[in-house]
């Protein structure tokens, strides 16, 4: 009795050291919910998008048993979760295109720091009307690259400084697709918890803590074929505001009267062609991805 009362007042303590919460949002490249923040001015715009922490520490962890929606949506959140496949916010917008193997640039930013670490997985899953799994990322956890190109191993522990976070990642060698969901995870360092294991340390930061989690669509090429003239769709390389433009539509846009798509590597696939469609519209249409005629 006294050892249940001590570990329900453990996690009462969690709880309320939590309740000051970490926030954070994955920018570059964007993440689902913050699309129309970098210039996909038809993207739904979810005001709260630094605060996808899976419904937040008692609902994840005294509900749903530490369990998450693959993307940051609270486990028994009414499936299509929001920002899973379906959901109000994936909209299968690849917002960036890389290579197979390359070392790609990620900013992450948090805008109310408590510290803990990031992790970040990959899912090779080609349908953007389909959810991505927890068993696929877990195959492709990345690792950190240092400015030397040494391996910094899988968790990326942050500062204390409220700004954005710049890592690097190494993307696997043979992975290659039209659709890649790159997830971000910040597990959180600033709340009260004990390890596992009948000689788990307690402190601050041990055991559970509550999470963020984004997903952004990207895709990745071969070796062989072409390097963009930049890693992302949406250039400049820099996010920038979101800012009026006509909204996509079914039928193809034009570009000084032409009808535009996916055109050379990216020619056929169908999420590129939505992609072409709307950034033509709005005047940023490079030759690399889209054909119009």
């Amino acid at each position: 009795m006294k050892t249940t009362m001590v570990m329900r007042w453990l996690l009462l303590v969690g709880v309320a050291v939590g309740v000051v919460r970490g926030h954070g949002m994955m920018v570059d490249p964007p993440q689902r919910s913050s699309l129309w923040r970098f210039g996909y001015s038809s993207a739904p715009r979810n005001y709260n998008d630094n605060q996808l922490f899976c419904g937040g520490f008692a609902r994840q962890w005294l509900k749903n048993e530490g369990r998450c929606g693959v993307c940051g949506d609270p486990y028994d959140a009414p499936q299509p979760r929001e920002n899973e496949a379906g959901g109000v916010y994936a909209n299968g917008v690849i917002v960036r295109t890389y290579r197979q193997g390359q070392v790609i640039p990620v900013d992450v930013k948090i805008t109310a720091n408590h510290l803990g670490y990031f992790v970040f997985k990959l899912c090779p899953n080609n349908n953007v009307k389909k959810a991505v799994t927890h068993d696929c990322l877990d195959q492709h956890v990345l690792s950190f690259v240092g400015p030397s190109g040494e391996d910094l191993g899988q968790k990326f522990y942050i500062d204390s400084k409220v700004d954005t976070k710049h890592v690097r990642l190494q993307l696997p060698s043979d992975v290659t697709c039209t659709q890649c969901v790159l997830q971000w995870t910040y597990n959180t360092g600033n709340s009260w918890g004990c390890d596992s294991g009948p000689s788990g340390r307690c402190c601050i930061g041990c055991g559970h803590q509550e999470n963020f989690v984004n997903c952004a669509d990207i895709a990745i090429t071969s070796g062989s074929e072409p390097k963009p003239a930049t890693d992302s769709p949406t250039a400049p390389d820099t996010p920038r505001p979101a800012t009026p433009g006509p909204k996509p539509t079914a039928k193809p846009s034009t570009e000084g009267g032409k009808q535009c798509r996916a055109g050379g590597v990216f020619a056929g696939r169908v999420t590129m062609d939505d992609w072409c469609r709307a950034n033509c519209a709005r005047h940023y249409c490079p030759s690399y991805y889209c054909s119009c005629s």
